[in-house]
């Protein structure tokens, strides 16, 4: 079983999971946009058995998350975004998405995108 993440309009699966990581991705996704105070634009769609993604509120999340990342120096807290964080752009990718980043501070955040986004692949 999956956990597919597709676009509002239902034209593209942005990300499709096996059900338990889907499910921990949304969940981790869902108390970091609490803390963060933004929406994080995706939505569970029963019939669906996944979310629906609005990708202009999930831009505006993985931004946040990005920014937040970026805020701090506490190495733990590092630590726990660096996934959310990591699959959160990789899926606003394979949407289409982007969001401002500065690569001179990023210290190797990226390092791992290349396994993230093979990982992540979709082809629907």
């Amino acid at each position: 079983m999956s956990y597919p993440f597709r676009n509002i309009e239902g034209s593209k699966i942005i990300w499709d999971p096996g059900i338990g990581v889907g499910q921990t991705y949304a969940a981790l996704a869902a108390e970091t946009g609490a803390l963060l105070q933004v929406p994080t634009g995706l939505t569970y769609a029963e019939r669906l058995g996944g979310s629906e993604v609005d990708l202009v509120l999930f831009q505006r999340f993985t931004q946040k998350l990005y920014d937040r990342y970026f805020n701090t120096s506490n190495f733990v807290l590092h630590g726990l975004l660096h996934g959310l964080l990591l699959s959160s752009i990789v899926m606003l990718e394979n949407g289409g998405g982007s969001i401002t980043r500065n690569p001179e501070t990023e210290h190797g955040l990226l390092d791992d995108h290349g396994a993230y986004t093979r990982a992540m692949w979709t082809d629907f």
